[in-house]
């Protein structure tokens, strides 16, 4: 999963005072390093906007929406998840896609789909089981998209996931939520509010990927 959002206040749009168009586009830019990393970026990614209209799902991501939980399951191997905000609403869209790993050390890597990796589309995380539920804490640094060597990222993004898979541990789902964060600040740093204009929050569902 990979993102998405805004590393500068300058940089932010207001999701409740745009057209849906626009909203699709202020959220493909929002996702920071796992997704976009600026306007300027935006005429080149007309794929990434089309993908986030309202009820258009990446055909790679299309069979994860099906996939039923119940917890119990492993979760450990190569998944293709999809990320879905706002769902049951006029403005749901699909947030990310991608391929995921979860490792049996606690650690996860996304590759995103929803950006091509010039931009940066590479996520990390740590998760872990609770009962049934599996929580994983998933991030990555936010570029304000004109950097040079030596520049330091403008904060982070950080996406927490709470899932359950089903008991075959052959998919999963479950519910997200996402903030960026100035340096130091935030979940990973002293505390502090998100910057503004950049929290989501949504489902996701994911299937696991096999040889065969």
């Amino acid at each position: 999963m990979n993102a998405r959002i805004y590393p500068t206040s300058s940089r932010i749009l207001s999701i409740a005072l745009l057209s849906a168009a626009v909203v699709a586009a202020s959220v493909v830019e929002a996702r920071a390093a796992c997704t976009v990393a600026g306007p300027s970026k935006l005429s080149a990614m007309t794929g990434v906007t089309k993908l986030a209209r309202p009820g258009i799902a990446p055909a790679l991501a299309a069979a994860a929406q099906g996939g039923a939980s119940n917890g119990g399951g492993p979760i450990v191997g190569q998944w293709q998840v999809v990320m879905t905000a706002f769902p049951g609403t006029p403005g749901e869209f699909i947030f990310d896609f991608g391929f995921q790993q979860f490792h049996s050390d606690g650690t996860e890597l996304m590759i995103s789909g929803g950006v091509p990796p010039t931009i940066g589309n590479v996520c990390i995380g740590a998760w872990e089981r609770v009962g049934a539920e599996i929580r994983l804490r998933h991030m990555t640094w936010n570029w304000a998209g004109n950097e040079v060597l030596g520049d330091l990222p403008t904060g982070y993004f950080l996406l927490e996931v709470t899932l359950r898979t089903n008991s075959q541990g052959t998919a999963y789902s479950g519910t997200w939520k996402t903030a960026s964060f100035n340096l130091g600040t935030g979940p990973l740093g002293s505390g502090g509010p998100a910057q503004p204009g950049t929290e989501f929050e949504g489902t996701l569902q994911a299937v696991k990927v096999s040889v065969q």
